[in-house]
């Protein structure tokens, strides 16, 4: 009877197989969800939304009320803006979250879990924007 070691690789594959998750192509166009909670609650996206409106407009009505001349109107709009849009996307592309959406435990993410990219986060931005465009041109 021999106390001999078993050969390396004999421990060395024994292990756990992994199998790689299937992945489904995802559209292109395929909106993220709004906002939801690791157990998928979707509660508190309204609020989440209004806070964050609330932030980015605060922002450009203090850039508004500390410009002085004519253009103090166009320097608090274009605050506002600036911030809404690195609060929606670079913020968000960091952080997984907004204020608004930390405030009540939500995250943007997609149906299969993965969280989108930075250009996906600035396109939803313009059609956000252009939504709103959208909603005050349309009297039909």
């Amino acid at each position: 009877m021999s106390n001999a070691a078993p050969p390396r690789h004999a421990t060395r594959n024994s292990g756990p197989t992994r199998i790689a998750p299937e992945t489904r192509p995802r559209p292109t166009d395929e909106f993220p969800l709004t906002g939801s909670t690791s157990s998928g609650d979707e509660t508190g996206v309204i609020p989440a939304f209004l806070i964050d409106m609330a932030l980015h407009a605060a922002i450009g009505a203090t850039a508004w009320y500390i410009a002085s001349g004519t253009t103090a109107v166009l320097y608090g709009i274009l605050a506002w803006l600036g911030a809404s849009f690195l609060h929606r996307t670079i913020v968000q592309r960091l952080t997984r979250t907004t204020i608004g959406k930390c405030s009540y435990g939500l995250r943007l993410r997609y149906a299969d879990g993965t969280y989108p990219s930075t250009w996906q986060l600035i396109g939803q931005w313009f059609r956000g924007g252009w939504s709103c465009f959208d909603l005050f041109g349309s009297s039909d």
